[in-house]
């Protein structure tokens, strides 16, 4: 688990969005461009940022949306010439709502799901979270690593969507120690828990 990717120039990105540094939208000049769908599913989760890296954009990625919002129930199209893109998708405040790499073809992205509720991590230590496992209190094993092979670095906050439940959680850094190790947390609304 020592070879995750790392996003923290996300927190740069954010800063110049803020500041209203904007860059137009990208045009395909190609039949064969790729559509790239975001649908918000979510009750209250606000997309205000969608930031693309890949081909012919800048190093640090463009936010695509420019002025626009993905509010809940919405979803946008984006038409990219074809390449390989990453895509972060985040909140006004800079949360991270989702990551997704390599897109090289006709793509969805679903944020959240019917019945499901947001969990936001706040990362407020000094190392990177490498691991989460959010696991039913009744399970006998935590499950798969939430994060797969992204991290949350220091000051930064993702949300992850769950249905309402009883929950263990536990946060480890990329040494597999123990940040936090919550028992029995009851989820029935939106949750935020920092890692501390």
């Amino acid at each position: 688990m020592n070879f995750k990717n790392t996003f923290i120039f996300i927190l740069t990105i954010g800063l110049l969005l803020v500041a209203g540094c904007g860059n137009e939208q990208t045009t395909p000049d190609s039949e064969n461009a790729i559509e790239i769908k975001v649908v918000n599913n979510s009750e209250e989760i606000i997309v205000s940022f969608a930031l693309f890296y890949g081909p012919d954009l800048d190093e640090w990625g463009e936010d695509l949306l420019n002025e626009e919002i993905i509010g809940p129930g919405d979803n946008f199209v984006f038409m990219m010439p074809p390449g390989s893109y990453d895509l972060f998708l985040l909140t006004y405040e800079n949360y991270v709502i989702d990551i997704i790499r390599d897109i090289d073809g006709n793509h969805t992205i679903e944020i959240g799901e019917e019945g499901k509720l947001p969990i936001l991590f706040t990362n407020s230590t000094d190392v990177e979270v490498g691991r989460l496992f959010i696991s039913p209190s009744e399970s006998d094993s935590w499950g798969s690593d939430w994060l797969g092979q992204e991290v949350i670095p220091p000051g930064v906050s993702r949300f992850f969507f769950i249905e309402p439940g009883i929950y263990d959680i536990l946060a480890q850094d990329l040494s597999e120690e123990t940040l936090i190790n919550v028992f029995d947390m009851t989820i029935e609304s939106e949750a935020h828990l920092i890692i501390e």
